[in-house]
């Protein structure tokens, strides 16, 4: 019986430690609960907001104000920027926070507390924030502890069902988490790049619903997606409602607030069809309601000859320049149609354009027209120019003169007049070479103070002629200099120029599209071509001036609208002997001896650096030597003591300190010898 009891106390005793570690492991699977800290608020982010008015300086909160909401932004794909917003049942506001990666404590989903007590309510273009001041800077993270409290995770969070003609029409969704059914992106920014990562920059897209009714995307180009394709498909967006200014924008975290798979609709732009004259007709007063323009995109893009955020359209009885908020991608053959509601028309510089519509609410009917361009003389066009602004235009014999290449301003002349040919500098034919001969010329008819033709694409806009120059007589560089009258004219004959370079561009001392030749007589002068060369000092060149224009730019005679393919390589390593004189002959022959070589030995040089102020001076008087600031020897000690110094003439008249009148202009550190 005793060997039983003791059995059983063993038996009862391994029970009790198995309990026991059971309990023990029980307690060590479940991790302790955590909590978190309970306020009650005492008023709603809509009180908080009716604190300020849009538009006035930011508000102060002196009364003890605390306000409950749920975390709806999230930084971690980079869309949103130290910045947290956060809604309650009546409304949204921003957060100005100096904290990167807030998603880490403020995740999507948790409830925090915001005691407003120090805080300053304003907005930006419309959009409520809670600042630490009136300038509305950020709330420092050191400081996050004394306004902002931390709630549970994972709060239910459901965006709000509006359509896009709500957001547009009202405030009450702003920066509140919303949701846009059966809605799409506009065609033109389907399967594009949510922003531009490689250069930074925000990128607005336009959403369209099926009405025809756009909100704007608006997409950082620091976003983890910033080059993810945009979807093709209609279906669902989520994010969170903004503005800017008028603007109605939205902000999603990322990709996946986007679920588009679904076939898109057919967009419907409404309205009462009327003629693009008609819609002329009410400059200076009122576009009619409800209406809307059909017709053909006439500039092309792709050439960059108009700014990248406007258009061109015409239709049978007149033209329109479209000018959007940001840069379009329709293409030259379009045909679109544009809803006009909420559209403005101004002049920019004599030019009226169409403003205030967005990209997104232009629908495209149909691409890859021709428009036949209307065939007018150039005296019909200057009699009559409003009635021409706009539309796309074919000029018959005609000739172009003024410069070598498109770049800048040229004339454009037949036997009844002339017009300015405009061609921007960023256009990608600006440094083609323009023909000679009869030409045929299309182009649109733009306004910039002054009528001005623009070509598309000469490729295609200019037919017949020859090229320039093919039997270019050689002439000598006074020749051409004597052709100067004093007003600024075009080389006369079909000629060429030879000479050696004796300007240096790797000392950076002479603007990149400029050089210096001097011939075997000793004649110089200044060439400037439509961009950068790559001619170095030394090279023996041959240059092509035909058409080019002879002007004078502060005192300087130059040789000017030259193409890089007019000048062609004889030879390198050519050495020229520099003239030796003194300061007072210089001053005496200037004009003659202006753009040569000259050597003014026994000098001494002013100041204690190269810059602006510098001057050479010897026995028989001073003469300014001047540095550009992008030289390579700009700022490097000046050779003190008497020594020679080698430069060539130039001439800066202006009243800008140091450069009027007769410089020189050395070419490296090398021209400054004992």
């Amino acid at each position: 019986m005793k060997s039983i009891s003791r059995l059983a106390l063993l038996f009862l005793g391994l029970v009790a430690m198995t309990t026991t570690i059971q309990s023990c492991k029980k307690n060590f699977d479940e991790p302790p609960v955590e909590e978190y800290p309970v306020l009650t608020p005492n008023a709603t982010i809509s009180q908080i907001k009716a604190l300020h008015t849009v538009g006035n300086s930011p508000s102060l909160i002196n009364d003890s104000l605390v306000i409950e909401g749920i975390v709806v932004s999230s930084d971690e794909k980079g869309n949103f920027y130290k910045q947290l917003i956060i809604q309650d049942d009546s409304a949204g506001i921003e957060i100005r926070i100096e904290m990167s990666s807030l998603y880490t404590d403020y995740p999507v989903g948790r409830r925090v507390w915001v005691k407003c007590k120090g805080l300053f309510v304003g907005d930006y273009q419309g959009n409520h924030q809670l600042t630490i001041n009136d300038a509305g800077d950020r709330i420092p993270e050191g400081m996050l502890p004394q306004f902002i409290v931390a709630g549970a995770k994972d709060q239910p969070l459901v965006p709000k069902t509006v359509t896009i003609a709500e957001l547009k029409s009202t405030v009450k969704y702003r920066n509140m988490l919303v949701q846009l059914n059966d809605v799409q992106f506009a065609t033109v920014d389907t399967n594009q790049n949510f922003a531009d990562a490689v250069g930074g920059l925000s990128v607005n897209r336009s959403i369209n619903d099926c009405s025809g009714n756009t909100v704007l995307l608006r997409s950082s180009g620091y976003a983890t997606f910033a080059s993810d394709k945009t979807p093709l498909g209609n279906g669902i967006a989520v994010g969170v409602h903004s503005s800017f200014g008028t603007d109605a924008q939205l902000y999603i975290r990322e990709p996946n607030d986007l679920t588009m798979g679904n076939t898109r609709c057919t967009v419907s732009v409404g309205g009462n069809l009327i003629t693009i004259a008609a819609m002329r007709a009410t400059f200076g007063g009122s576009i009619p309601t409800n209406s809307k323009i059909n017709g053909y995109v006439i500039s092309d893009r792709t050439t960059a000859n108009l700014v990248s955020q406007n258009m061109v359209v015409m239709d049978a009885t007149g033209g329109i320049t479209v000018r959007f908020s940001s840069t379009h991608s329709f293409n030259e053959g379009d045909q679109v149609e544009i809803p006009l509601d909420g559209g403005t028309l101004s002049e920019f510089n004599g030019l009226m354009q169409l403003e205030g519509i967005s990209s997104g609410a232009v629908s495209v009917v149909s691409t890859g027209n021709a428009v036949p361009p209307t065939t007018v003389t150039l005296s019909a066009l200057n009699a009559s120019p409003e009635t021409y602004e706009s539309r796309l235009i074919k000029i018959s014999n005609a000739t172009i003169t003024g410069g070598t290449t498109y770049s800048g301003t040229l004339d454009l002349n037949d036997a009844s007049g002339t017009i300015d040919l405009f061609t921007r500098f960023g256009a990608t034919f600006a440094a083609n070479p323009v023909p000679c001969g009869t030409l045929e010329v299309v182009g649109i008819l733009g306004q910039f103070t002054t009528y001005q033709f623009q070509l598309r694409d000469p490729a295609y806009d200019v037919t017949g002629g020859t090229p320039c120059g093919g039997n270019a007589t050689l002439s000598n560089i006074s020749d051409v200099r004597a052709q100067y009258t004093g007003v600024t004219g075009t080389v006369s004959g079909s000629i060429k120029i030879r000479g050696v370079v004796i300007s240096d561009r790797a000392g950076a001392n002479m603007i990149s599209q400029n050089l210096v030749i001097q011939d075997s007589l000793g004649f110089g002068v200044t060439l400037r071509f439509t961009a950068t060369h790559s001619i170095n000092l030394g090279d023996k060149i041959e240059v092509n001036i035909t058409g080019a224009s002879l002007e004078e730019f502060n005192g300087l005679l130059q040789v000017n609208n030259l193409g890089l393919t007019s000048a062609t390589t004889v030879s390198t390593g050519n050495t020229v002997t520099p003239r030796v004189a003194t300061v007072a002959q210089v001053l005496a022959n200037a004009e003659d001896w202006e753009s040569t070589l000259i050597t003014v030995q026994g000098v001494t040089i002013s100041g204690t650096t190269y810059g602006f102020s510098n001057t050479i001076t010897d026995a028989s008087g001073s003469v300014a030597l001047y540095t550009r600031t992008g030289a390579t020897f700009s700022g490097t000690a000046v050779t003190g003591g008497t020594v020679n110094v080698t430069a060539i003439l130039s001439q800066f008249d202006s009243s800008v300190p140091y450069t009027s009148g007769y410089q020189m202009l050395m070419r490296n550190l090398t021209d400054v010898t004992p």
